[in-house]
């Protein structure tokens, strides 16, 4: 699958950061949906539109993680790639018991990012 021109899904609390996201991956070339939480996403349904999903674990509410739980049952679920500041132990743990297809460290890499995502394609 060629991920240029197609859909990132942004999951993250932190509003300047979804949107130095969105104008990264728009530079880049793909789209992107923004959602400030992890229920929103879901409520939106925002797997549904999204060809890649890009999300925090540590949001207030719903976590990423928990979020990835409640997607497991979807026959067609996009690949998902976990970002967070917290890099502990347990957390490093449940990203690697998700089915996240990556796991990246904030700040983010800008360069990782847009490799994981073109390893996708």
């Amino acid at each position: 699958m060629n991920l240029k021109s197609k859909v990132i899904a942004i999951v993250d609390d932190d509003r300047n950061l979804r949107d130095a996201l969105q104008d990264l991956l728009e530079t880049a070339g793909y789209e992107s949906q923004l959602y400030p939480s992890a229920e929103a996403f879901l409520e939106k349904e925002g797997y549904a539109g999204a060809d890649c999903v890009l999300t925090d674990i540590n949001m207030p509410g719903m976590s990423g993680i928990d979020m990835l739980k409640e997607l497991q049952g979807l026959p067609h679920l996009p690949p998902i790639i976990i970002m967070t500041s917290y890099d502990d132990c347990d957390t490093i743990s449940a990203a690697a018991n998700s089915m996240a297809v990556a796991f990246l460290s904030k700040p983010v890499d800008t360069a990782e990012l847009l490799k994981c995502l073109a390893a996708l394609a």
